[in-house]
């Protein structure tokens, strides 16, 4: 794993300089790859380390990912390496360079003369950038971590950040889980300047308007996107692809085989239950396009073997229990020849794919019943019907009623488990003492109420971006692919398809109940209709069922259990309430929450941290 890291120091800082500088460069090379050092540039009292360092006069730029211009200027397209890019983008342009900067980055400019600096990652959250402002100056880092252990540091966990991730089930920017230390979000940059830092959004998306889609114009546009997308990944002859057999991984795979004019490698996980196991539609796409198809069953033994290592891996609790197996998958794709692999990630979260689109679609049509027959009518007739005669449909339309007047985002979240069962259930009174319980969902009404859109469909793709794509499934796969020592590139997240896909219509996007209207249709004669029309799944995991049937998985979770209930964050009676839901009820919904405590606790573990 290569980072990303820096600092820029105070006037009065340069006596810190020599210890900053061994510090990063120190963390900077155990983190790259073997046989690899970054690349550095240093003064007095600041110092720029990454994969891509270059300076000029009192400019000094660092960069990480693989960037994309849109641009004519020759001064930047000729630049001898791709940070040398962005110190002319910037002479030229300023701040303002990264309006036409697209693709993945995470990028840092530290301008000396002006003492300020500018951090800034992509359009879509691909690369991460983190940093704090501490009295001796503006520290950054690809790694919260590295910046909370700093010299003149000590790292102290935020008791918010704990409960965002209890919520959230992953910390979301611009919070980290060590106080003082911030991420930075999708598409934004932060700026220094006169000792005050401050953030602004760099980029919104566009979206095109009900009714004014091309669909055959829209279609060879999507097809010549995805292509581009996988033709500038630059893949060779030890390029994969991920194949859960769904869409996104689908295409992928077969535009990689089309790009390369051979078949590709793919990789697929089994999990031996039949409703988390998709192999059957992974051989299906492998046999329509002449892939070569690798299948890996993941076992219990996976768990016990990689819940320490997962835990390890990231830099604050991360608790998608996904990531486990597609550590697998990328783990068994390096042991079968491959260096870099292909992910369909993205597409979902561009093209209406989520279930809770649908769902929740159903609850908007409440609103086109006009008001006073909402309100003169159906819900006093609701209210007044006698409960003792109440029977199956009209609970059901009470219930149906009370979720459809309830406003997005919050109607959303009305299955997480901390706001059915209640925060005084879950959290420890001493910890529940030091949150703001209410924070996490006024972060998410602020996310939702940015979209510059109106359109349903188009705000809660804008909200998925930051939460689903950027927060979540982003960190899942960059992470555990370098954990592997894989690189990955993600070409539904290319920005000729981002562009794409804002142009297409809401009402071309998804059509009533149906997800992805329009990119099934724009696929129907590149993909099997098997896989156009099957149910998503993806990269599950039967934990919940695991748990249940195998000794060693209950070792382990049951062993962290034990040692969380001594943390002062969660209840201890409710350590015991949700083991026997799990027993009792749901097994896959409690076991979602038992994975995410167990992890929590693997996290204080491997990084010998606690609140």
């Amino acid at each position: 794993m290569s980072t990303l890291s820096g600092w820029l120091g105070t006037p009065s800082a340069s006596n810190r300089a020599a210890d900053i500088r061994d510090y990063l460069t120190r963390t900077a090379a155990v983190a790259f790859p073997a046989g690899q050092t970054p690349a550095t540039a240093a003064g007095d009292d600041w110092v720029c380390l990454g994969p891509s360092v270059a300076s000029h006069e009192d400019v000094a730029v660092a960069l990480r990912g693989r960037p994309v211009w849109r641009t004519s200027e020759q001064r930047i397209l000729k630049a001898a390496s791709p940070a040398g890019a962005v110190v002319e983008a910037y002479r030229l342009l300023g701040s303002r360079f990264l309006e036409i900067l697209h693709g993945a980055f995470a990028v840092a400019v530290v301008d000396r003369r002006a003492r300020s600096a500018i951090l800034a990652v992509d359009r879509m959250g691909i690369e991460s950038l983190a940093y704090s402002m501490r009295p001796d100056g503006l520290l950054f880092a690809t790694s919260s971590e590295t910046i909370a252990r700093a010299p003149g540091a000590a790292p102290k966990l935020s008791s918010q950040a704990i409960l965002s991730y209890l919520f959230f089930h992953m910390i979301p920017s611009p919070e980290s889980v060590f106080e003082g230390v911030y991420k930075i979000p999708p598409a934004t940059a932060v700026e220094l300047k006169n000792g005050v830092v401050a953030d602004r959004r760099y980029w919104q998306p566009a979206f095109a308007p009900e009714g004014a889609g091309d669909f055959p114009a829209l279609k060879q546009r999507l097809h010549e996107s995805i292509a581009t997308g996988v033709r500038e990944a630059q893949p060779n002859s030890t390029t994969g692809a991920f194949l859960s057999g769904g869409l996104d991984s689908s295409t992928v795979a077969g535009c990689l085989t089309k790009v390369v004019g051979q078949p590709a490698n793919t990789f697929s996980m089994g999990f031996g239950f039949e409703d988390y196991d998709e192999l059957r539609y992974a051989r299906l796409a492998n046999s329509h396009f002449s892939n070569v198809g690798h299948e890996y069953q993941v076992q219990p033994r996976d768990i016990v073997e990689l819940f320490p290592v997962v835990a390890r891996a990231y830099e604050e609790p991360f608790g998608n229990a996904s990531a486990l197996p597609t550590h697998c998958c990328a783990r068994f794709a390096r042991e079968n020849g491959c260096t870099h692999l292909l992910a369909g990630d993205g597409g979902d979260e561009l093209f209406a794919g989520n279930k809770r689109y649908a769902e929740q679609r159903v609850f908007e049509r409440y609103q086109d019943v006009p008001q006073f027959l909402r309100t003169g009518f159906l819900e006093p007739l609701l209210t007044a019907w006698p409960s003792g005669l109440s029977f199956t449909l009209v609970r059901k339309a009470r219930n149906y009623v009370a979720q459809a007047k309830t406003p997005m985002p919050d109607r959303s979240e009305t299955w997480n488990l901390l706001r059915r069962l209640g925060f005084a259930e879950v959290l420890h009174p001493d910890f529940a003492a030091r949150v703001d319980v209410e924070a996490p969902m006024r972060h998410m009404r602020a996310v939702y109420d940015s979209a510059p859109e109106t359109a349903f469909v188009n705000r809660m793709l804008y909200y998925d971006w930051r939460f689903t794509l950027a927060d979540n499934d982003l960190r899942k796969v960059g992470r555990m692919c370098e954990l592997a020592g894989m690189r990955v590139s993600y070409p539904m997240l290319h920005p000729d398809v981002i562009e794409l896909a804002t142009q297409v219509p809401p009402d071309l996007m998804m059509r009533g109940m149906e997800l992805r209207t329009f990119y099934k249709r724009a696929m129907a004669d590149f993909l099997p209709q098997e896989i156009i029309h099957k149910t998503k799944h993806g990269f599950g995991l039967p934990f919940g069922l695991w748990l249940e049937r195998d000794a060693g998985v209950a070792a382990l979770i049951n062993g962290n259990l034990a040692d969380l209930r001594g943390r002062g964050v969660i209840r201890p009676q409710f350590i015991d309430r949700l083991l026997h839901l799990h027993g009792q009820e749901d097994a896959r919904y409690y076991g979602v929450f038992i994975w995410l405590l167990a992890m929590l606790e693997q996290w204080f573990k491997e990084h010998r941290l606690a609140p």
